[in-house]
């Protein structure tokens, strides 16, 4: 296995809860929203995300956010009880949302392009 972006392999994959997709949709939803006043999108993307990946979303132009729709439904890539693997589709890309559980609800830890194996 090769470390992924946040550092948290999951031990075992289980069946996912579908409130992790949900939630990995629901924020991709709002980050390809560029149109939006900075600080409106900061705000949006703010209520689906952990502390510091909120943070660092602080940091984003959303004028430099390439997606602008979703093109595809979430799916599960891999997911334990306490942490999911979503691709969700765009008209960028496939993003890789990865959400944690915090307490009852699950948050985006961090979003990227899923790595593709070369033959």
């Amino acid at each position: 296995m090769h470390a992924d972006p946040d550092g948290v392999l999951p031990a075992r994959s289980t069946a996912a809860d579908p409130a992790a997709v949900a939630t990995a949709t629901r924020f991709v939803a709002r980050w390809a929203r560029s149109d939006l006043p900075t600080a409106q999108w900061r705000a949006d993307v703010r209520l689906y995300a952990v502390p510091g990946y909120a943070d660092l979303l602080d940091t984003v132009d959303p004028a430099n956010v390439p997606a602008t729709r979703i093109t595809a439904p979430g799916r599960i890539v891999t997911a334990t009880q306490e942490r999911a693997e979503v691709d969700v589709g765009t008209d960028a890309g496939v993003l890789r949302v990865v959400c944690v559980r915090d307490g009852q609800r699950w948050l985006v830890a961090t979003v990227g392009m899923p790595e593709v194996t070369r033959r």
